[in-house]
């Protein structure tokens, strides 16, 4: 079997109706575009990958050096990226007329756990993702707390909603000290709903893991492995997180945590072929125990026929050969005609508002999730680090009143801030 050709397909779907304006927001462009990936062989088969973002030169470098190979050679490779892998697994699953998970050890669970995803928000909007989470199936919500929102308010508001068993889990962005998180995590763990906190500290602080874990009520989970996994072996975390990386090193780190009998997840962003081979890998994988993050749900369609239904927190792992998703070459092409003029997709006219300490702040929203860093409490005047002050932030939405366009307009280059 050979690798004859490949297909790349640039898709534009709308992000679901729910959030999807704030995820828009807080995510820029980020989610606006998605590439599919076919695979063809000499033998007629299909394999599926997909990308969050566009085809840029890298990725199809990456994949022209996979023409003429027979697809096995790249079973678990160091370097192939995460989104080219489901293509190769998917080929050489169908090949054999197996499920991808065979190939990556025996089967040791058929319900794969998953998580739902959003941005920070105000108390209330919380509340209501967790409603919305519920009402999809999951029992864990994951998000990414923000300097301007208060997560015991947060948590609060969305203990109220919450049906019993449900948990959060908290994505501290790894910039904090231990005080800090110790601090924090005992407020939060007041609240049974609070359940992890993932990324507290610099990931190079070893000894500052340590102590954590040993003073903090809440697990505390350790992402980016700049050791490779073998922190799983130095006990600094109580669960690992693999996000986004190249598929044997997946493999490997699984490996490790076995060895250290420690649990972890997988977080790769995608549609639902990306879905499909993380719940592959979790599906052989031992201690793939924890509930894995695709974002999936953030896209209001998607070009596969597989709806993955969440079923008390779980989706049932597939069967069918390969990746057990087939591509809907109908929907497929409605999403490339749906190419955004100009690229890339508007951002909706609105500003970031923050209200905290007697100071009302605004900013235009970011292009990227990155360029929120730039709104940074440390340039912000009588504002500290961590997650628990009095503070709030909403979105103010173009009204057409004077205001609102002379604050968009002076906001253009800076970020204002006025006395309330």
């Amino acid at each position: 079997m050979k690798i004859t050709d490949v297909e790349l397909h640039e898709i534009y779907p709308p992000l679901q109706a729910f959030n999807g304006a704030v995820l828009k927001l807080y995510q820029g462009d980020s989610y606006d575009t998605r590439t599919i990936i076919v695979l063809h062989t000499d033998n007629g088969l299909e394999g599926l990958g997909e990308v969050v973002g566009p085809c840029d030169d890298q990725l199809r470098l990456e994949l022209e050096q996979l023409r003429g190979e027979n697809p096995c050679r790249w079973l678990a490779h160091p370097t192939l990226r995460v989104g080219i892998a489901p293509a190769i697994y998917d080929l050489v699953g169908k090949a054999n007329d197996v499920p991808a998970y065979h190939l990556f050890g025996p089967k040791v669970r058929s319900w794969v756990p998953l998580g739902y995803w959003t941005v920070s928000q105000t108390p209330a909007k919380m509340a209501g993702e967790v409603k919305r989470a519920r009402e999809l199936g999951f029992t864990w919500l994951k998000y990414h707390t923000d300097p301007f929102h208060n997560a015991v308010d947060q948590t609060r508001a969305m203990q109220e909603v919450a049906p019993p068993g449900f948990k959060i889990h908290y994505d501290v962005n790894f910039n904090n000290t231990v005080e800090h998180i110790v601090t924090l995590s005992q407020k939060l763990a007041e609240f049974p709903i609070a359940g992890l906190i993932e990324d507290p500290l610099n990931t190079f602080d070893m000894e500052g893991h340590k102590q954590l874990r040993s003073r903090c009520p809440l697990p505390i989970v350790f992402h980016h492995l700049p050791l490779g996994g073998r922190e799983a072996m130095m006990g600094v975390a109580d669960g690992y997180m693999l996000g986004h990386a190249p598929i044997g090193q997946v493999v490997s780190r699984a490996g490790l945590f076995e060895s250290a009998n420690t649990p972890f997840m997988i977080q790769n962003v995608g549609g639902n072929i990306t879905r499909a081979m993380v719940v592959h890998m979790a599906a052989a994988f031992e201690q793939a125990t924890l509930h894995h993050i695709t974002d999936t749900f953030a896209w209001e369609e998607d070009v596969v026929h597989h709806p993955f239904e969440v079923i008390g927190g779980t989706v049932s792992v597939p069967e069918e050969p390969g990746l057990g998703v087939q591509l809907d070459r109908d929907i497929l092409a409605k999403l490339k005609a749906a190419d955004p003029m100009p690229m890339p997709m508007p951002m909706p006219r609105a500003l970031l508002r923050i209200i905290s300490d007697g100071l009302t702040i605004y900013s235009r929203p970011p292009r990227a999730r990155r360029d929120h860093l730039t709104l940074d409490p440390r340039f912000v005047p009588g504002y500290g680090e961590g997650y628990d002050h009095q503070t709030d932030f909403d979105y103010w939405y173009d009204d057409g009143s004077k205001t609102f366009t002379a604050l968009w307009e002076q906001a253009r280059n800076e970020i204002v801030i006025q006395s309330s």
